[in-house]
């Protein structure tokens, strides 16, 4: 049996639908079990617990050979860094007090640099925190995620463009679905052996006009890049929703990857997934 943290959201959601169509157990962590009815159908097995609950989150990991964990990014929280530093310290605790044979943590691209990429060093300081918490510790890096235009797309849909905080003359960049994290993550979960670090990228290097072509393609209708000054990103970002801590560290982010700081460290093994941004794009429709 594996522990599945996210199960109802992208990523989690991926792994778990891997695993139990390979045959194996799956025991969900949720935090309301009634958002996972779904998945108690199909037999996962659920259990409640937080991740700042340590005893819970204990006996949530009991028994299993292994979990794939991730930390949501507490978007309104006044110290982001200090809340996964809070987070990192409690799975730590449970991983060790449960006796967790092999952990699976969603990381991110350039979480080996120690600055100079925003709300990414939140995860350089959760590896840190992690790097023993079980004998096998595998931490997962993907490039930019797809899902990054979700929240955007619907100005697509509707007024025929697609908002974007890179710069014009940015270099194509791999663009990476959650569904294709996902499956890696329970791969990771049932190797026999695996590495401490993977890099993990789409098969399909893209730009922004292709994001843009691909949601053209799905939608039938024409759509084009727009890229607000820097100076108005934070009162979109505030407007979005996200408290100033948070804001702060995704503009940092965003200047870490347009400035080309922020990228694979190269030393470890690199793994694409196949799933292009039009397919993805298309579940949005």
């Amino acid at each position: 049996m594996f522990l599945i943290a996210g199960l109802t959201g992208n990523t989690g959601a991926a792994a778990a639908r891997t695993l139990l169509d390979a045959g194996h157990q799956v025991r969900g962590l949720v935090r309301d079990p009634s958002r996972a009815a779904g998945w108690a159908a199909r037999g996962v097995e659920l259990a409640t617990a937080d991740l700042r609950d340590t005893a819970a989150l204990t006996e949530a990991m009991r028994g299993v050979a292994g979990a794939y964990l991730l930390i949501a990014a507490p978007i309104q929280a006044e110290d982001v860094i200090g809340d996964y530093i809070t987070i990192a310290t409690s799975i730590r605790a449970a991983a060790r007090a449960a006796g967790l044979r092999r952990l699976v943590f969603l990381s991110s691209e350039g979480a080996h640099l120690a600055s100079g990429t925003g709300a990414v060093r939140a995860l350089h300081v959760a590896e840190a925190l992690l790097a023993d918490a079980a004998p096998s510790v595998t931490f997962l890096r993907p490039s930019y995620f797809q899902e990054n235009w979700r929240g955007v797309f619907d100005a697509a849909r509707h007024e025929g463009v697609l908002p974007s905080f890179h710069p014009a003359e940015a270099p194509p960049r791999g663009m990476v679905a959650t569904r294709d994290i996902g499956a890696e993550a329970a791969r990771l979960l049932t190797e026999a052996t695996t590495p401490p670090v993977v890099e993990f990228t789409s098969a399909i290097q893209a730009t922004d006009a292709d994001a843009a072509a691909a949601a053209a393609q799905v939608l039938g209708r024409p759509v084009q890049v727009v890229r607000p000054p820097r100076e108005a990103w934070e009162g979109i970002l505030r407007g979005a929703g996200l408290g100033a801590d948070y804001t702060r560290l995704l503009i940092g982010l965003y200047d870490g990857i347009n400035s080309g700081h922020l990228g694979f460290s190269g030393a470890a093994p690199l793994r694409t997934g196949p799933t292009t941004l039009s397919q993805t794009m298309r579940d949005w429709v």
